[in-house]
C-alpha cells in the first residue's frame, strides 16, 4: 500500500529536474509515488520526466496546457492515491531520508501536517548552505494548534517542507488559489491550513534544499507585481467563511500577515522601478483596514511597525522618499506603469489600455513623443499635450490639442501620462503629479524613448 504521494509541478526546469529526480528516488522509504505534472513546458522537461517515468515505476506523469501553479497543483491532490501528501518544486532537491522522517512523525502522532527546517540552496554552497531555522525550539517535538501561536504565520510558508494528510485537506478543503498567471500562490494554502489544523508537529531537522538561484523562479519574475495582493484577499475570503469566533482570532494574525508581506514584497523582492506602483496599492489597502479599526489588535513584532505605519498612512509620499532617498533615482521610482526595461510591444500594450495619452510636456521632447507614436500607429485622436502653465485657454500643436495639467488629468481619468522632458524637470512633474494623485505615469528615459525609434 502507498504511503505517500509526492507531487510535483514542472515548468521550465530542464536545468535542475534530474537531480530534484534523482533524489526523490533515492529516499529510505520506498513506498511512495511521485506525480510529475508538466505544466506545459517548452523546454526539454517533458522528454526528462518520460525517461524517468520509464525507468522507476514509482514516477507517473500527467501532462497538461500551461493553467498555472495553482490548477497545477490541485490536479495533483486530485490524483493522489496516498493517505499522505507531500510537495517538491522542481527545482529543489531533498536529502535521503526526508520523506521517512516526515512519515514516522506523522502517524506517530496522529497529526495532520508535519513540518521540517529546510537550507537555502545556491549553486556552488555546498561548503556553506544557510539552514533557514523558521521555527522556534519549544515547538520542536510537541503536538501544537498552530491558530494559537500566531508568531508560526510569520515563518517561511514552505509548503514543500512538510507533510500532509489527504483527508484534513479535503475535509477542509484546502486548495490552491487557481489565479491564472499568479504566482506565491503557497501563502493563502500555508494560511488556510495553519489555521485549520488542530494537530501540528515540526521536527528540527533541514531536509530539503530550496534553491536560491533559479533565475525562472516567480520570486524573480518582476513581471508578477500585484500576485501578493491576490493571495492576501483569497485569504480574506476564507477568513470571512468562518464562525464568528474564529474571525476574531484570525483577523489579527491575518492583519500581521498582510502587513508583512506588503512590506516585504515592497522594499526586498521588487525592482526599485516598481517599487512606488506597489506601495502606493499597499497604503491604499492599509488606509481601508485602518478605518475598519483591523490593525488595532495586530501583534506587532516590535513596536517599531505600529509606529511605522502611522507614519506610513499620515503622509506616505513623505514615508516612501525617505524610505528610498539614500538608494534609487527618484525619477525611476515614482514611474508607476511598468517603467522596467519595457519591450516595445510591451510598451505600446500599456499605452493601448488607457483611451488617452497624456504627453506632459510640448517642447522637443514631447513633440517627438507624439510624432513617433502616430507613426507607431497610435491614433491621433488619443493623444493630447499638457503643460504645467497654459498661457491661452486651449492651443494646437501638430493637430494635437494642448491643455493645462491640472485640468487635462480631471477631464480623462482613464488615462496615462507620458513625462517628456529632460533631467531635473522630471522631478518636478513627478512630484506635482503626485500632489494631483495621477496614477499612472511613465517616465519618457532614454530606455523608453528608445521604443519609439
Amino acid at each position: 500500500m502507498l504511503k505517500l504521494s509526492i507531487i510535483v509541478p514542472v515548468y521550465n526546469v530542464e536545468n535542475y529536474l534530474r537531480q530534484c529526480l534523482d533524489s526523490l528516488l533515492k529516499q529510505t522509504l520506498h513506498d511512495f509515488e511521485v506525480i510529475c505534472i508538466n505544466d506545459g513546458s517548452t523546454d526539454s522537461s517533458l522528454d526528462i520526466l518520460k525517461e524517468y517515468e520509464l525507468r522507476d515505476k514509482r514516477i507517473r506523469v500527467i501532462s497538461k496546457e500551461n493553467e498555472g501553479y495553482g490548477k497545477t497543483m490541485n490536479l495533483g491532490f486530485n490524483e493522489a492515491k496516498a493517505q499522505y501528501i507531500g510537495i517538491v518544486e522542481s527545482d529543489d532537491f531533498v536529502k535521503p531520508e526526508m520523506y521517512e522522517k516526515l512519515y514516522e512523525t506523522i502517524k506517530k502522532q496522529s497529526a495532520d501536517v508535519v513540518k521540517c527546517n529546510f537550507f537555502k540552496y545556491t549553486a556552488g554552497s555546498e561548503g556553506n548552505i544557510d539552514y533557514s531555522r523558521e521555527y522556534s525550539e519549544k515547538f520542536y517535538g510537541q503536538v501544537i494548534e498552530p491558530i494559537n501561536y500566531p508568531e508560526l504565520y510569520s515563518a517561511h510558508s514552505s509548503i514543500w517542507a512538510g507533510l500532509y494528510k489527504k483527508e484534513f485537506l479535503n475535509e477542509n478543503q484546502i486548495w490552491f488559489n487557481e489565479t491564472p498567471g499568479a504566482s506565491f500562490q503557497d501563502v493563502a494554502f500555508q494560511f488556510k491550513v495553519l489555521s485549520t489544523a488542530k494537530r501540528m508537529c515540526i521536527i528540527p531537522d533541514a531536509l530539503l534544499y530550496y534553491r536560491t538561484d533559479n533565475l525562472m523562479s516567480s520570486v524573480n519574475s518582476p513581471y508578477k507585481i500585484y500576485c501578493i495582493f491576490d493571495e492576501i484577499h483569497c485569504m480574506e475570503r476564507y477568513v470571512e467563511t468562518q464562525e464568528p469566533e474564529r474571525q476574531k482570532r484570525l483577523w489579527p494574525i491575518l492583519e500581521g500577515k498582510k502587513y508583512y508581506e506588503y512590506r516585504w514584497h515592497c522594499w526586498e523582492r521588487l525592482s526599485s522601478i516598481f517599487q512606488f506602483a506597489f506601495f502606493e496599492k499597499m497604503v491604499e489597502e492599509f488606509k481601508i483596514d485602518n478605518a475598519e479599526g483591523k490593525f488595532s489588535q495586530v501583534a506587532w513584532r516590535d513596536p517599531y511597525e505600529a509606529t511605522e505605519l502611522e507614519r506610513m498612512l499620515e503622509n506616505p509620499y513623505e514615508y516612501f522618499m525617505g524610505k528610498v532617498k539614500q538608494e534609487h533615482d527618484r525619477r525611476i521610482d515614482f514611474a508607476n506603469i511598468k517603467n522596467d526595461q519595457l519591450s516595445r510591444i510591451g510598451f505600446f500594450h500599456v499605452l493601448q489600455e488607457h483611451k488617452k495619452i497624456i504627453i506632459y510636456g510640448a517642447g522637443v521632447i514631447g513633440r517627438y513623443v507624439a510624432e513617433r507614436l502616430k507613426a507607431s500607429g497610435v491614433d491621433e485622436e488619443k493623444l493630447v499635450f499638457a503643460v504645467t502653465n497654459l498661457q491661452v485657454s486651449e492651443s494646437e500643436i501638430g493637430g494635437i490639442t494642448v491643455k493645462q495639467i491640472d485640468a487635462v488629468v480631471r477631464e480623462y481619468e482613464d488615462s496615462v501620462v507620458l513625462i517628456a522632458v529632460k533631467g531635473e524637470k522630471q522631478i518636478i512633474m513627478l512630484n506635482y503629479l503626485i500632489s494631483l494623485k495621477v496614477k499612472n505615469c511613465i517616465v519618457m528615459d532614454s530606455d523608453i524613448l528608445s521604443y519609439l525609434v
